[in-house]
């Protein structure tokens, strides 16, 4: 089972092939970025890619669910 001190200590290939196999969440814009949550045994990543460029800017990984926030739809007003 990969930790997220593990994943942490990847590199950028490494990290990309560990994120393919774990479970697609959501995606979500950030700016000029596309930001893409996996879950990976019992962490998050995000992935935030530049489509212009076609590379993966950053990897952003977490184990808090407080950081899922953004990917939360707001409450409904009705």
């Amino acid at each position: 089972m990969l930790t997220l001190y593990d994943f942490n200590r990847l590199n950028t290939n490494e990290k990309a092939e560990a994120v393919w196999k774990g479970t697609f969440l959501a995606d979500r814009r950030d700016g000029g970025l596309t930001v893409q949550l996996y879950r990976l045994d019992a962490f998050y990543v995000e992935v935030f890619y530049h489509a212009g460029s076609n590379q993966i800017v950053e990897f952003r990984s977490f184990s808090s669910n407080n950081q899922l926030a953004p990917y939360l739809a707001p409450p409904r007003v009705i």
